[in-house]
């Protein structure tokens, strides 16, 4: 978002216009949505905390200072709602993509139990410390770049690898008995 578009936008929301207001949220009330969805996968809570941001928004917009974009300044809420919730209700993910689970083989006596390896990669993704978590899904889930993740949690990029690099060897260590079931099987073949 440009200087001007940035200055423009936040006067009017300081002097109280409404409609700016209304095509903010109908503008980026989907992508906060889905971000906020991504932490907490439940429906209802995820739009009830969209709104939640919306709500802040407005009551902040006399104190906002927006330097990069729109859109990344209510990203950065959104995450921040959907964190401050997960640590107040000690949520945890419950449901993984599953297109992150795969299957061994082509025939069903072949193929890995889905449900028990969700619910593992689920427990071992739940036992990381929260800001590991977090980075941990951010990047795997959500596909964002190091440098989107440092601007998204406001910490360095060294942190963030740091704290992925601590995500991926808990994992492993969690997950170890079941990569040796899957290579065994695929050896089988």
């Amino acid at each position: 978002m440009s200087d001007l578009k940035n200055q423009t936008t936040l006067t009017a929301l300081r002097d109280g216009d409404r409609g700016e207001m209304k095509r903010i949220f109908q503008e980026h009330y989907r992508p906060v949505y889905l971000r906020i969805y991504r932490f907490v996968k439940q429906k209802e809570t995820a739009e009830d905390l969209t709104q939640e941001v919306f709500l802040k928004f407005w009551r902040k917009k006399n104190q906002l200072e927006i330097t990069d974009s729109l859109g990344g300044y209510l990203a950065t809420m959104a995450y921040h709602e959907a964190m401050g919730f997960l640590r107040k209700n000690s949520a945890t993910i419950t449901d993984i993509d599953e297109q992150s689970v795969t299957k061994v083989g082509t025939d069903g006596n072949q193929e890995v139990n889905r449900m028990d390896l969700q619910q593992q990669i689920n427990t071992a993704v739940n036992q990381l410390p929260p800001r590991c978590k977090s980075v941990f899904v951010l990047s795997r889930f959500e596909g964002k770049s190091y440098k989107e993740i440092a601007e998204i949690m406001n910490i360095s990029t060294k942190t963030v690898e740091h704290q992925l690099s601590k995500a991926l060897r808990s994992l492993r260590v969690h997950l170890k008995d079941y990569i040796q079931m899957c290579l065994l099987i695929l050896s089988l073949f």
